[in-house]
C-alpha cells in the first residue's frame, strides 16, 4: 500500500495546479526528493505536465521485473535493493506511460489539500520558489498541518 500525496504548484491567481502521486508522499521521500531535484517552477511545471503518477523518481519502467538467477533467486545489488530489469535513469514513473489519461487537477488551495484521491501529504511549490509540505486530514481529523520537510542537502 502507498503512502499518496498530491504535489501542486500555486499560480499567480493563487490558484493550484496538481498531480497525484501513488507511492512514497511522507517528508522523507518524496519532501526530500521535491527539494533535491525540482528547484524551479519550470522544473515543477514540467513534473506536473506529465500528470499522475506511482513514483515521483524510480528507475522502474511499468514492464519492469525483478532478475532472478539460475536457481530463480532474485538478484539484489550492494545495498540488499531488488535488481529489475529493464531501468532506466531516474525519473517519474507516470501513469500516462501505461496508458491512462493525464490527470490534472485545477483548484483552489482549499480543494487542494481537501482529501481528493485519499492523499496523507500534499506538497505545494509556492509563488517564492519554496516547498511546503501539508500533512492532509484523515477521515476523523479535519485539521490539515503544515509539515517540514527534512533538511536535506540539494542536488
Amino acid at each position: 500500500m502507498g503512502t499518496r500525496s498530491r504535489i501542486g504548484i500555486e499560480m499567480p491567481d493563487h490558484s493550484v495546479v496538481s498531480v497525484y502521486c501513488h507511492l512514497d508522499g511522507y517528508p522523507e521521500w518524496n519532501g526530500r526528493l521535491l527539494v533535491q531535484h525540482y528547484l524551479d517552477r519550470e522544473d515543477v511545471q514540467e513534473l506536473i505536465d506529465g500528470g499522475s503518477m506511482s513514483s515521483l523518481r524510480t528507475t522502474h519502467v511499468w514492464e519492469s521485473k525483478a532478475v532472478r538467477d539460475e536457481n530463480n533467486n532474485i538478484v539484489r545489488d550492494d545495498a540488499d535493493n531488488w535488481v529489475y530489469s529493464p531501468t532506466r535513469e531516474p525519473q517519474p514513473l507516470y501513469h500516462s506511460e501505461r496508458g491512462d489519461e493525464v490527470e490534472v487537477l485545477h483548484s483552489t488551495f482549499d480543494q487542494f489539500v481537501s482529501d481528493n484521491c485519499g492523499e496523507e501529504y500534499a506538497y505545494l511549490f509556492d509563488l517564492n520558489d519554496n516547498w511546503k509540505a501539508f500533512k492532509l486530514a484523515n477521515w476523523d481529523n479535519k485539521i490539515v498541518e503544515r509539515v517540514e520537510i527534512p533538511n536535506y542537502v540539494t542536488a
